[in-house]
């Protein structure tokens, strides 16, 4: 069987996917339709794109692309990630077995769907090819429930993600028992909320926790809370660590007890989600995170804060810092649970059962099971 995958430049996120894609499959072929851009390198990410055989570059020259569409046409099974609209039609019209991966469309408001231009674009990607032999993979828990509203078959929505790396035989070290260690990574912008971190601190110098908190990533926002910190009598307590490499930033996960995710709805998935998981650390995430109803189960694996609730927030902090054996649960059941569950191997395994027999490869829960049209407490 041959898979193609096609998306943007190469990059640590989906390399876990690539590798298990090709160990499961007679070719695999990996169509990058970008170039790193000069702002990705600053963050430390690494572009992979030139350091597999099995990747093509159709923007190099019209003979690649002549190449990479004849790939598209012939390939078993096809993933479009970042791409032309063009490639999709080009598989479209022989209406072959294929799969959309995508984070949700409406990331500022529902009610964007109502834009003309916001439309004609959903509709040139995805609606014209709903009755066509296409499936949506879902990289937000919200995906369905923007598909739905602007008539695409529900049915047709399956639980994905992201994939990052995570190796079973990695033993996990002591977690703290005396100084709780939080950790909090990204850009520092807006929509992420890094103040809402700096915030739980405080809550947590008022009721006497010994804590220190990391923040990892540059951005706008870095002065205004470096003024923050200062103001609020944190500076012993909060570092501003600047950006790191991919690697750098799992080994401080693997030395922190808590790591927090505080974004709002304009974060698509999450991929540090996954990888404080991977590194066995206790959770506390915002509900409004994309990855966050696929991956954690509320007080099983992880503790879900509700979005713009900033004493949920603070309260579930303060109970995961009083109580070591409650990180200690959550961050190995997360470990076992993007091991077990939601790894890479466990993704491909799965897409290639439901590829043989669409009808009767159902899963209950993970990647390939059907996404819900998400109604619930949290949202």
């Amino acid at each position: 069987m041959t898979v193609t995958l096609i998306s943007g430049f190469l990059n640590h996120h989906q390399l876990s996917l690539c590798h298990a894609l090709k160990a499961q499959c007679d070719k695999f072929y990996y169509i990058a339709t970008a170039k790193i851009s000069a702002e990705r390198l600053s963050l430390g990410y690494k572009d992979s794109t030139h350091l597999h055989d099995f990747v093509l570059k159709p923007y190099e020259s019209k003979e690649a692309e002549k190449e990479a569409l004849r790939i598209i046409s012939e390939s078993d099974i096809v993933i479009f990630g970042t791409c032309p609209d063009s490639y999709i039609e080009h598989r479209m019209r022989e209406n072959k077995l294929s799969f959309l991966y995508s984070e949700r469309l409406f990331k500022k408001g529902t009610w964007r769907r109502f834009i003309p231009r916001t439309r004609k674009k959903i509709t040139s990607r995805i609606l014209k090819f709903k009755d066509k032999n296409l499936y949506v993979l879902c990289a937000s828990a919200f995906l369905s429930r923007d598909l739905k509203l602007v008539g695409f078959p529900p049915e047709k929505c399956l639980r994905w993600g992201y994939f990052p790396e995570s190796d079973l035989h990695v033993t996990r070290p002591e977690r703290s028992n005396k100084t709780v260690k939080l950790l909090w990574a990204g850009r520092l912008i807006s929509w992420k909320h890094p103040d809402s971190a700096v915030k739980g601190a405080l809550y947590l110098e008022k009721n006497g926790i010994d804590f220190t908190l990391d923040i990892l990533g540059e951005g706008e926002k870095k002065a205004e809370l470096e003024a923050m910190v200062q103001d609020l009598g944190l500076s012993s307590k909060v570092r501003f660590l600047g950006a790191m490499s991919p690697e750098k930033v799992r080994e401080n996960m693997g030395k922190a007890d808590v790591f927090l995710m505080t974004s709002d709805f304009r974060e698509g998935w999450g991929a540090v989600v996954n990888e404080a998981m991977s590194e066995g650390c206790a959770l506390l995430a915002s509900s409004a995170v994309g990855s966050v109803p696929f991956l954690i189960r509320d007080g099983e694996n992880g503790l879900i804060y509700r979005y713009g609730d900033s004493l949920d927030m603070r309260e579930k902090l303060l109970l995961l810092a009083r109580n070591k054996n409650l990180r200690d649960t959550l961050g190995r059941n997360a470990f076992l649970t993007v091991n077990n569950e939601y790894s890479a191997k466990v993704a491909v395994e799965r897409l290639l059962k439901f590829t043989k027999n669409p009808e009767t490869a159902e899963f209950e829960s993970g990647p390939m099971s059907r996404a819900p049209i998400m109604k619930n407490k949290w949202y």
